[in-house]
């Protein structure tokens, strides 16, 4: 594997360090605990067994088999994606806890630790998969970081601290740094941001209408209203922005999705396009349409969230694939990430200033209307991204994807097409 800002080595060296640490104080919170049950016991022991396995297999690299290895990747990203940001969180709440005069400073520190704690642990046993599916498996367990960060108690008179933390904005932000390593490990683009070149094929009544199509699906997802009558799907809308949810929390639980889900779904683009990367007539459509789904899919876990029905859920990840296949054309035609982050975060937070950020994300009546509205939300990008996949369009984005893939000969690259 190709060396990634650090040696194999130096990363390795820093990974061994983390374990070490991790070993360390789960053996004193063991320790300091006044009732030890078996659980406890348990979990030091298998802590142990993982760690001298890491310390076997690295020891005995010339002669261990390649079964020993993958085994001690897998358990590894199973185990340490989400045990490594424990440590942290037991950490963190110690010295806070305990030396709360230093608050800030703790949660600064704190806030730089997060956002490369995994990097080592994504390096070493992500960073050398070509698999898609494997690439996708490992992408999954790295991204089990979010959570535990929303637990560090935080004085809530630290109002920026405790929200960016409390809203997970922190956990985005570490999956975005993961992302950019994991793309030039990968052995493509380290910025998922590319530079502009105007390309003979880039149209600019293209870009354009494909940021008024994006504009006209953030705001028929934001206010459209549906009742009984059927025609509200498609005339009637209606803003309930409110002064009251104009606050702090409102604006961080809307930049944390569009960073972190945009992010997630960038790493998804971005592992399909590699699994297929030569397979010019699919790749592109296979991971527009398999990273929406995708995207929808992810969302199926909000049944439940403050009072949201099951069946608004299912709305929920039928409705939101439509932006998802917009979104990523979007990225693909501009090769800008930001863009479809910025459209994220703008259809949260308008929802988050019409309800609250800690309502239900989803409704769905039942109604007639419901249905075409989910017809339309979906549909309609569906055809648009489509109409993308063909002629100058298809081109400009091929480009992007060969330029992002670090692939040079591109037979698109300086050749014009003529075909609409």
């Amino acid at each position: 594997m190709n060396d990634i800002i650090l040696s194999h080595k130096r990363w390795q060296q820093i990974f061994d360090v983390q374990l070490i640490i991790a070993l360390i104080i789960t053996v004193l919170e063991l320790i300091t605990k006044k009732q030890r049950n078996f659980g406890n016991i348990f979990q030091l022991v298998f802590l142990i067994l993982i760690v001298g396995l890491n310390f076997y297999v690295q020891f005995n690299r010339h002669n261990s088999s390649k079964l020993n290895f993958e085994i001690t990747r897998w358990l590894n990203l199973l185990v340490f994606s989400s045990y490594f940001t424990i440590i942290w969180l037991v950490v963190g709440n110690y010295l806070i806890f305990n030396f709360r005069q230093f608050e800030i400073l703790w949660v600064l520190l704190l806030w730089a630790a997060y956002l490369v704690l995994l990097l080592p642990l994504a390096i070493l046993y992500a960073g050398d998969l070509r698999k898609w599916f494997l690439m996708l498996l490992a992408v999954y367990f790295l991204d089990q970081q979010y959570g535990p960060d929303v637990s560090l108690r935080i004085s809530r008179n630290l109002r920026f601290l405790h929200s960016v933390t409390g809203q997970g904005v922190i956990a985005a932000l570490a999956l975005l740094i993961i992302a950019c390593f994991l793309g030039k490990a990968w052995g493509c683009h380290f910025n998922p941001n590319l530079k502009f070149i105007k390309s003979r094929n880039f149209q600019i009544s293209t870009f354009i209408l494909l940021l008024a199509f994006a504009t006209l699906d953030l705001f028929y997802n934001a206010f459209s209203v549906t009742d009984k009558q059927i025609l509200t799907a498609f005339f009637y809308f209606s803003s309930d922005i409110q002064a009251k949810y104009f606050t702090l929390p409102s604006l961080t639980s809307a930049i944390e999705p569009g960073i972190l889900e945009e992010t997630e779904r960038y790493l998804m683009i971005l592992i399909f396009l590699t699994g297929f990367k030569y397979a010019r007539k699919w790749r592109l459509p296979i991971a527009v349409y398999a990273s929406g789904i995708l995207f929808g899919l992810s969302h199926a876990g909000n049944v439940g969230w403050n009072g949201e029905t099951f069946s608004a859920t299912i709305a929920q990840v039928i409705g939101v694939m439509g932006s998802g296949f917009l979104w990523a054309v979007l990225y693909l035609y501009t090769g800008k990430l930001w863009l479809p982050m910025l459209y994220h975060f703008l259809m949260d937070y308008l929802a988050n200033l019409q309800s609250g950020w800690n309502s239900a994300g989803w409704t769905f009546s039942g109604y007639a209307s419901d249905y075409i509205q989910e017809i339309l939300m979906v549909g309609v990008p569906l055809v648009f991204t489509i109409w993308m996949m063909y002629g100058k369009r298809r081109a400009v984005i091929e480009e992007n994807v060969d330029r992002l893939l670090n692939l040079k000969d591109s037979k698109f690259i300086n050749k014009k097409v003529s075909r609409n």
